[in-house]
């Protein structure tokens, strides 16, 4: 059986960015999953956060790389379903902070539907929802 585990932007941000304060610990926690077994994942909201937050931060090759990853499979992603929207759209609508993205909820939704309460990120709103984030 397949291992995988949802990953959120900062933490692929981060593994892209030697600069980023995560880095150390984003290396070591992607390390860790590697050596277990796991295969990362992510949705096509967060391969389009992540393009862009690379192209914005640190370089358009930069990004182009990243994306250049993903077509060759490195990352599967996720298709976000209707369903998935929908559980989105009511997790966005119950949080209290302004600093919860769409993104986030809908990651939070694939946890959901796919009844995972782990990912890789250092976004301290999953733990406010529920979810663990994934330690070293």
């Amino acid at each position: 059986m397949t291992k995988i585990v949802l990953v959120d932007t900062d933490a692929l941000f981060a593994l892209n960015s030697q600069d980023d304060a995560h880095f150390p610990k984003a290396l070591k926690i992607s390390e860790k999953l590697n050596r277990q077994g796991f295969n990362f994942t992510i949705s096509k909201f967060v391969l389009a956060e992540t393009v862009t937050l690379l192209s914005y931060r640190i370089s358009h090759q930069k990004a182009v790389d990243f994306l250049e990853k993903l077509m060759a499979g490195k990352f599967p992603v996720i298709k976000v379903t209707e369903e998935i929207e929908n559980l989105a759209y009511q997790i966005f609508k119950n949080q209290s902070s302004k600093n919860v993205s769409l993104v986030d909820c809908l990651n939070m939704a694939i946890l959901k539907k796919y009844r995972t309460e782990t990912i890789f990120s250092f976004d301290k709103i999953y733990q406010k929802n529920g979810f663990k984030l994934i330690e070293v």
